[in-house]
């Protein structure tokens, strides 16, 4: 297994242990593919998720991703990014919240994204068996681009979250998240990700995904598209 792979792991590891001090709720997804003949190739992807309840009305969630993928001991992806929030309720429906997100991407015009700022959400729906969340805010963000140029502006931010239990072993899971420059139109970021959960046991699932990362100005592939099955761990 690649050491690059191997320290993408240690870092998830640490993380996932140190949350232990803390009450909190963690969903981890691991998917490892390796083939070997004609061609050898191995793909390695995880995402990892935290929440914990803050108080009766704030709380915290930190998501990670990691996506590696080496052809004939070549890198043929390397990307991962890192999600943080806060989230105060003002009633039971409407919220506040603050973002962090960061994203670094070998293979793409971007050195590294950044984008952080404010907004309201609402829980348009909140029962045991679906919930549908909104989000829309304003964002500072600042995009390091490989070539070494910098741009910073401020962006609009919208998201939503569908989840629906399907029943006791099934559930479905929708995001759709969408970033578009107020100085510049053409310049915007969409993201969706699509999942189906079957669970085996009490904390252990079987999962497959499909992740679309859309940049609209860029001079590599504007769609970037991830079909996943994994080994799910709630715990």
């Amino acid at each position: 297994m690649s050491k690059i792979i191997v320290s993408r792991i240690c870092i998830l590891a640490i993380f996932a242990s140190t949350s232990y001090a803390l009450d909190v709720d963690k969903h981890l997804e691991l998917s490892y593919v390796k083939t070997s003949g004609n061609s050898n190739t191995s793909t390695f992807s995880t995402k990892l998720e935290a929440s914990t309840a803050l108080s009766d009305r704030s709380s915290f969630k930190a998501k990670g991703n990691i996506l590696y993928s080496e052809n004939n001991k070549e890198s043929s992806a390397n990307k991962y990014d890192i999600e943080l929030d806060y989230n105060y309720m003002l009633d039971e429906k409407i919220y506040a919240y603050y973002g962090v997100n960061y994203l670094k991407d070998q293979f793409s015009d971007y050195d590294y994204r950044l984008n952080t700022g404010p907004g309201l959400g609402y829980k348009l729906l909140d029962t045991k068996e679906q919930t549908v969340d909104l989000q829309g805010g304003l964002d500072y963000a600042l995009d390091q681009y490989s070539s070494g140029i910098k741009d910073e502006y401020v962006a609009s931010r919208a998201e939503i979250n569908y989840r629906y239990k399907i029943n006791e072993n099934l559930k479905f899971k929708q995001m759709f998240n969408y970033l578009v420059s107020l100085e510049d139109n053409d310049k915007y970021f969409m993201a969706s990700d699509t999942s189906l959960g079957v669970k085996m046991t009490d904390n252990l699932s079987l999962g497959v995904s499909y992740r679309i990362d859309y940049v609209n100005q860029t001079t590599k592939e504007k769609a970037d598209k991830k079909l996943l099955t994994s080994l799910i761990v709630d715990f």
